[in-house]
């Protein structure tokens, strides 16, 4: 898929606005979608696969709660460090060093999963089974983190880095596979479900975690989830884009009848020819990424929003959920009771989003720099409360008004916005490296997390506060509105002129 540089495009390039890649792509219909809908299989598919983030969601939930169980610190604090008393606000410093690399190693499991076993199996085996495996290694990873720990520190740092590997592999098919089963005017909202069942699970975590106090039990939740998705997987449809690949055409006509309602050939067809057009068009270079005017600013822009995504301090306030509200000032007996209602008011921002990012009153910009606004300075008040000793109560009703803004639109548009903004062939390599700047960011918060808290609970409120507003005015410059637009047309309106002159320079003078 190529741009001309008089700023129109080509009938081939027309043709490939409604790919079958990564996002939701609004305006225009393919004829396939004019002659074929959606069934009640292509919504239960895409459900079922989807249900993998929720290994994500409840390992944020579970883990921000186990760290407050007695069962937890008496298994891995007391006898371990010197002074250990859970009742302390100052705990000792390698407590607070076992919990940082505690909830940073499942960051950096799920960057290795996503980038070394999640990418051949999905090509070389299928999506379902990369789901699937997926699962399984979370299912073995919680194992060693809780019931075959036996107390040793390597051990469950070792389960946690498989845990995080295992939600890596899995992750790393959903986004593809929604974007392969589901129809084009769908796609947008099914692909939404990703981080709301990572919410969901953290409800689940806090609900389950509110009546059993077993850390074991606790840190073995994911793996039943990863369980429940590597079997429930198999009930579902492989995509049929990867069986056209790789059983032929009529293997995957057969494949998307099952997901579709009506006459497939058209839909099936324009399969072919966007497959044919990806092997012909080939992959831009990486160095490409960051050196071709308009892509390179375009690139910019996907990494930051996972970045960006990140700075918020959403998963610094998942990961150690029972540290935060204890610096807002919550009683300890109570703070699970507060996190069930953090994360139903949370699942509630999350429906806001849902509603609104295919809408019109909404929008992918519009909803950014509206949550920012909200969750910016919230957080700052909350800072600021903890810092001049004002009431607890002020800092807890900012904390819930942080975490369904970050709901509405941080949490979803940065897993939509970059696949909305990139041509085919720079798709797959833009993306991948956007996301390994997510998880490289994840791990960098959730290590600093516990020192940051131990040093100032109010100054590491106003810290995350001032990365939200960093956030604003990178939305304000840099982002631009994606809904009901074709790719073309947000490429266009990225690559301005001047960039589309210096482009076409650049590509004059590299050799052929």
């Amino acid at each position: 898929m190529r741009a001309n540089h008089g700023g129109s495009f080509t009938a081939g390039d027309a043709r490939d606005t409604n790919s079958f890649g990564l996002g939701s792509e609004q305006g225009t219909q393919s004829f396939g979608e004019l002659t074929t809908q959606a069934n009640y299989l292509t919504y239960t598919a895409i459900t079922t696969a989807m249900m993998g983030a929720m290994m994500f969601g409840i390992d944020q939930g579970n883990y921000g709660l186990v760290q407050g169980f007695s069962s937890f610190y008496d298994a891995w604090c007391k006898g371990r460090f010197e002074v250990c008393d859970p009742k302390s606000d100052d705990p000792p410093a390698g407590w607070t060093e076992f919990l940082s690399w505690g909830g940073s190693l499942i960051t950096v499991g799920a960057a290795v999963g996503s980038l070394t076993l999640g990418p051949i199996v999905s090509t070389s085996f299928g999506r379902r089974l990369c789901i699937s495996l997926g699962g399984w290694i979370c299912f073995v990873g919680c194992l060693f983190a809780s019931f075959m720990s036996f107390k040793t520190v390597g051990v469950f740092y070792c389960g946690r880095f498989i845990t995080g590997f295992g939600v890596g592999v899995c992750c790393f098919a959903l986004p593809m596979y929604n974007s392969e089963v589901a129809t084009p005017a769908i796609r947008g909202l099914m692909g939404s479900l990703f981080q709301f069942l990572v919410v969901v699970g953290g409800v689940i975590a806090s609900l389950i975690l509110a009546v059993i106090k077993d850390w074991r039990i606790g840190m073995m939740l994911p793996g039943v989830a990863g369980a429940i998705v590597g079997l429930a997987i198999w009930l579902t449809p492989e995509s049929p884009r990867w069986t056209m690949d790789h059983k032929g055409f009529e293997a995957g006509v057969s494949t998307l009848q099952q997901v579709r309602r009506g006459n497939v050939d058209a839909e099936a067809q324009r399969m072919k020819e966007d497959a044919d057009a990806e092997r012909v068009a080939g992959q831009v270079k990486y160095i490409e990424l960051f050196t071709k005017p308009g892509l390179r600013k375009r690139f910019f822009v996907a990494c930051w929003l996972q970045i960006g995504q990140q700075l918020t301090g959403v998963n610094a306030f998942l990961t150690y959920t029972t540290e935060i509200f204890k610096g807002a000032g919550i009683p300890k007996d109570s703070i699970p009771v507060y996190a069930i209602f953090f994360n139903l008011a949370m699942v509630a921002g999350c429906l806001v989003g849902l509603v609104l990012i295919d809408s019109p009153k909404g929008g992918r910009r519009t909803q950014l720099w509206a949550a920012t606004v909200i969750m910016g300075p919230a957080l700052v008040v909350a800072g600021l409360t903890k810092v001049f000793n004002f009431p607890g109560t002020i800092a807890v009703v900012m904390l819930f008004l942080y975490g369904p803004g970050y709901q509405i639109a941080w949490g979803l548009v940065p897993w939509i916005y970059p696949a909305e903004i990139f041509l085919m062939s720079e798709r797959d390599r833009a993306v991948s490296l956007a996301v390994m700047g997510n998880f490289t960011i994840n791990f960098i918060v959730n290590y600093a997390t516990p020192p940051l808290l131990k040093w100032s609970s109010g100054g590491s409120f106003l810290i995350f506060g001032a990365f939200n507003l960093a956030n604003f005015l990178f939305v304000i410059i840099f982002v631009k509105e994606t809904l009901g637009r074709t790719i073309e047309e947000n490429v266009s309106n990225f690559d301005d002129a001047r960039d589309l002159r210096r482009g076409l320079r650049q590509e004059m003078s590299a050799p052929h």
